[in-house]
């Protein structure tokens, strides 16, 4: 299997979606998948400008002259794509969504019903779909805060008629900054995403099981508040946000 992720962090390896997604692609590459991992905060990668040229002008190819044409070019390579992004306003970061904007030059502009629904034909014929995996994580406690973006990948997985083979998710994801306390916990939080990993390049999917153990609650709702807060409170104090 191939694997093209993107990282669409600001905090790139600072960050904690570094920390979840490069233990998943770990095990990915253990179970012999051949694995890519791009910043997006490095390249230079312009907002769609709607202008359609990619579809009428110049078919499947943008006016634009930017990194894109790269990064198009492993994605169409991949037999599947992991997008990093922590949550941010109960979506995906601008770096990843400017990014996906960018990817219309794969669809043909005219329409076609697939199960009774108006999908545009995709340009890159493969034998399978493509996979597409989201790996993110967000400081609340509670799971369903990634409802709302899980919901948007599995929309643009349709439009795009590709597979969404699940969410790696972890919230509450300051525990990562507690590893003085917690090392156990999030030695098993790290294991859970190359258990993660290893399922999708040996199974082609991602269990129930594999995707509660990342997301398990370890600390009561109380005390990880309680300590997210100091965590900002030292921040503040130190007058910058204090990277991991």
């Amino acid at each position: 299997m191939k694997i093209f992720a993107v990282n669409g962090s600001p905090n790139m390896k600072k960050g904690m979606t570094h920390i979840l997604l490069e233990n998943f692609l770990e095990g990915a590459r253990a179970a012999g998948a051949e694995v890519e991992t791009v910043f997006l905060q490095k390249k230079k990668i312009n907002y769609c400008l709607g202008c359609f040229d990619c579809w009428v002008k110049t078919p499947g190819v943008c006016v634009q002259k930017d990194d894109m044409p790269e990064l198009m070019e492993k994605a169409s390579q991949a037999d599947c794509i992991v997008i990093g992004t922590p949550l941010y306003v109960d979506g995906m970061t601008a770096q990843t969504k400017t990014f996906l904007d960018r990817m219309i030059p794969f669809a043909d502009p005219h329409f076609e019903l697939v199960d009774g629904h108006y999908r545009h034909p995709t340009r890159h014929k493969r034998g399978n779909p493509l996979d597409i995996v989201l790996v993110s994580v967000c400081g609340f406690y509670e799971r369903d805060n990634f409802d709302g973006l899980i919901d948007h990948m599995e929309r643009m997985c349709r439009n795009l008629q590709s597979r969404f083979v699940g969410a790696v998710v972890r919230p509450s994801s300051y525990i990562f900054t507690l590893e003085k306390f917690l090392s156990e916990q999030i030695k098993e939080i790290k294991e859970a995403a190359r258990r993660a990993g290893r399922e999708l390049v040996e199974k082609g999917t991602l269990s129930p099981q594999v995707l509660d153990d990342v997301a398990r609650d370890y600390l009561p709702k109380e005390a990880l508040l309680k300590g997210a807060n100091e965590f900002w409170d030292k921040c503040i104090k130190a007058g910058k946000f204090i990277t991991i």
